[in-house]
């Protein structure tokens, strides 16, 4: 049954093509033309090129019409795409416009309207298929009296007339093929009554055969859809496992990745912890042999201010029984019982070495941190000649370690060279780097805070040095900031810009004294020149000194 339905579709489908055959459709017959689908003008110097793009090389036919002059190019076997301009004007005395029209089912027709000498030749045109080329002007060029004569009226005329021709064979051409369909239509219809009564007839004798062989697909079909499920069922059960056995897997690397994690942290604990241990250590060790120094230099110097005292006071003996000697002799008399008027004079002496000895050891045993501002990635303010204001901070901080360590007092400085004080090192945030400044002063108990830095600002003629103190502080770390503010002015000539209170970290977060110094402008580049120098550096550092002396009175 099968096999007959099958015959009779062949036949259906063969006489169909017959008719069809029988008289060609436009579609049909585009297919055996060619597509005139582009055209292009250009101009040169007294000559005009004009470019058909054609999906193929086509004959043509060239002739030649008068009033007004023209050229006509018909193009065999072609037919125009509706999307080309039908009307194009030239602006070039060598021609006026050109008009393209279907003349005719498989002919289409250019009409320029010129006189000038042509070249019609083919140039291959790409992945656009040939390219016609018509070349207008040469030397030869003869210009038509009436050419350039605008008649309107007469040219409306003709464009019209060319038109309503134009428009008269696509009515033509439409109608025909109106016709031609209706036919077509007429005989495919005799032809599927036919067809229809031939199917008819099968089909009553296919009917039975046709629900036996869909009883028997039905049964196929369950069988089918049962195995189909179970095979299903089968792959929904392997998924399952397979995604089981994958999330176990992740779940274990994902263990394994956690555990090795836990025991780099725990690696980079120790390590931090080990360095930070070494690094307390050697601080340890720097500050006893410190210690161990100074030490040994107040024995030296207690030792010659004895001796010194001794001297003195062998002096001031020789001086007492000379002067009892000789009034003695003046006077005759017992000179230890009577009154000497002079006495205070010779002691004065002795009250003079006491206030020098006092002004010596007035630092001694202080417990002093020296925080140099920036260093390691943070460079702070950059001078207009390139001086880093952290290079600044470290040699006024060392240069006035110096000095305070040889008024016998313990100096601790943050940082003794170019890098951070956070073990974190470049990768600290701001508050940890600072915080660990703080800390540094915190743990060792200190007796004052001092953090030095060098101003800057946009303009270059901003200058001065700044004192500044926790505004929410006992009071002595105002009169620190102002005790070392007015000794630096005096001593490095510049501008006060007074003592202001300030919320900056380092001196909000001591437990003591605590001050923020700016020593001048870095932007300023005669600050800038006298920080960077020796002598700059020293005057900055002995006017700290001043005044930490003045603050502990």
């Amino acid at each position: 049954m099968i096999r007959n339905i099958l015959l009779s579709l062949l036949v259906l489908c063969a006489v169909t093509s017959a008719a069809s055959a029988a008289e060609p459709t436009f579609s049909d017959r585009k297919a055996n033309l060619a597509e005139f689908h582009a055209i292009r003008i250009g101009y040169g110097a007294g000559t005009v090129r004009i470019v058909i793009d054609l999906t193929r090389q086509v004959e043509f036919k060239e002739s030649y019409a008068e009033n007004p002059s023209r050229m006509i190019v018909d193009l065999q076997d072609t037919w125009l795409n509706p999307t080309v301009k039908r009307e194009i004007e030239l602006t070039s005395t060598v021609g006026k416009r050109i008009r393209i029209a279907q003349f005719n089912p498989t002919t289409v027709r250019v009409v320029i309207e010129s006189m000038s000498a042509t070249k019609l030749f083919y140039l291959p045109g790409g992945n656009s298929g040939q390219r016609l080329i018509i070349d207008l002007g040469n030397t030869n060029f003869k210009a038509d009296p009436n050419f350039n004569k605008p008649d309107v009226d007469a040219q409306r005329e003709r464009d019209l007339e060319t038109q309503r021709e134009i428009e008269r064979e696509a009515q033509r051409e439409r109608e025909l093929e109106a016709q031609r369909e209706r036919e077509l239509e007429s005989q495919r219809d005799r032809e599927l009554q036919a067809q229809q009564e031939r199917e008819r007839q099968l089909q009553r004798e296919q009917d039975e055969r046709e629900r036996e062989l869909e009883r028997r697909e039905r049964e196929l079909e369950k069988r089918e859809q049962a195995q189909l499920e179970l095979e299903r069922r089968k792959k929904v059960q392997q998924e399952q496992e397979r995604l089981e056995r994958e999330r176990l897997e992740r779940e274990r690397e994902l263990e394994k990745r956690e555990k090795e994690l836990e025991k780099r942290e725990q690696e980079q604990r120790e390590k931090e912890l080990k360095a930070q241990r070494d690094k307390e250590i050697r601080e340890q060790r720097e500050r006893e042999k410190e210690i161990m120094e100074r030490e040994k230099r107040e024995k030296k110097e207690r030792e010659r201010l004895e001796k010194e005292q001794r001297e003195r006071e062998k002096k001031e003996r020789k001086e007492r029984e000379r002067l009892e000697k000789e009034r003695g002799k003046r006077d005759g008399k017992d000179t230890v019982a009577q009154p000497k008027p002079d006495e205070s004079k010779v002691d004065e002496p002795t009250d003079e070495l006491d206030r020098d000895l006092n002004t010596l050891t007035a630092l001694k045993g202080r417990k002093i941190v020296i925080d140099p501002g920036h260093g390691g990635n943070d460079a702070g303010a950059i001078g207009p000649t390139g001086v880093m204001e952290k290079n600044v901070t470290l040699k006024v901080a060392t240069e006035l370690k110096r000095l305070l360590e040889a008024e016998g007092a313990q100096v601790i400085l943050t940082r003794y060279d170019d890098s951070t004080v956070s073990p974190k090192g470049a990768a600290a945030s701001d508050i940890e780097e600072l915080g660990a400044r703080c800390d540094v002063a915190n743990r060792n108990n200190a007796d004052i805070f001092i953090s030095i830095h060098a101003d800057a600002f946009t303009r270059p003629e901003a200058r001065g040095t700044t004192g500044y103190y926790y505004s929410k502080g006992s009071g002595r770390g105002q009169q620190l900031a102002d005790a070392i503010r007015r000794n630096l002015v005096e001593q490095l000539g510049t501008p006060s810009r007074g003592t202001q209170p300030c919320n900056f970290y380092v001196v909000k977060n001591t437990d003591m004294p605590a001050t923020l110094i700016e020593l001048g402008f870095i932007s300023n580049k005669e600050e800038e020149q006298l920080l960077d120098s020796d002598e700059g550096v020293k005057r900055a550092a002995q006017g700290i000194l001043d005044g930490i002396e003045d603050y502990f009175g």
